[in-house]
């Protein structure tokens, strides 16, 4: 089942096709990048728009300037967006100078939902920082509190002021906590995964795969809010591995039926790790037969 909206189906479908060589294009930098710079995608573009009608084509929008004689115009095949309308949203993080010009891996915040009647459909996405809970100790359900004296314990143990029989590797370790800190200090139990907890519903598998399985869940959603839902498959797709945990539930004499669905999704050549929660709501209505 494609996950997208059917507007833009064959749209995103050849849009996959050109980012498998490694031009899937980020949506927002991760911590301590610049601003994003076109992608590779528009720049191949060429500086005449396509044919009106054609994929990837726009229509000009008179709020934005008209272009200096000369000007090099790019179309993002993803998003419809030219060069005037500004930094597209799918092009890829800058890479910093101080890393040696290495990619910045991207990440993704979203939250949207689907409601219709008494049925709803509501999808969260958020970073999450695995290695960071790991260097500080703690599990991913640990609350804003716990995090804040946990640091301030693995700060009184690993300062370099503390350890001057090796400061130099007493500095690295401290510089690691500080940095995993940053990167968690402000979540408080919300990027909780109970993977082991439930080991009869654990399902791995490939961001193929699991676009499917997300598809199943989050169709309506996606396709409402078809932005959103082509950043999340781009996410998911792009996975190496996809660890996902679902819950299904039936109550009220099966007029209601619930579904949760989380996943960890990890090791994308163009993402962090990031945690994805859909939930499902289905109302359904009987009638008698006459």
């Amino acid at each position: 089942m494609a996950w997208w909206p059917a507007c833009c189906r064959s749209e995103a479908f050849h849009a996959d096709e050109g980012t498998e060589s490694g031009e899937l294009p980020g949506v927002v930098a991760d911590a301590g990048t610049d601003a994003p710079e076109a992608s590779e995608a528009e720049e191949t573009q060429p500086e005449v728009g396509p044919e009106p009608g054609s994929w990837g084509s726009t229509v000009r929008d008179t709020r934005f300037r008209e272009p200096m004689f000369g000007m090099e115009v790019r179309i993002c095949p993803v998003s419809g967006l030219s060069t005037l309308q500004g930094a597209c949203p799918f092009a890829k993080p800058k890479a910093k100078a101080k890393d040696g010009g290495k990619k910045q891996k991207a990440s993704v915040k979203l939250d949207f939902k689907w409601k219709q009647d008494e049925s709803m459909v509501v999808i969260k996405v958020c970073a999450h920082h695995t290695d960071a809970f790991t260097t500080m100790e703690l599990p991913n359900s640990a609350s804003q509190e716990e995090i804040k004296k946990q640091y301030k314990a693995l700060s009184l143990i690993h300062h370099p002021d503390k350890n001057q029989d090796d400061v130099e590797a007493a500095t690295e370790r401290f510089q690691r906590i500080k940095d995993a800190y940053a990167l968690i200090k402000d979540t408080d139990g919300e990027l909780a995964f109970p993977w082991d907890q439930h080991p009869e519903k654990q399902q791995v598998m490939k961001g193929d795969e699991a676009v499917a399985v997300f598809a199943e869940v989050g169709l309506e959603a996606c396709e409402e809010h078809h932005f959103q839902g082509l950043q999340l498959r781009h996410l998911v797709k792009s996975s190496e591995e996809v660890k996902v945990l679902k819950f299904d539930k039936e109550s009220e004499g099966g007029h209601i039926t619930e579904c949760w669905l989380d996943a960890i999704c990890a090791g994308s050549p163009h993402f962090v790790s990031h945690l994805v929660k859909v939930y499902r709501r289905d109302a359904w209505e009987y009638h008698d037969a006459k």
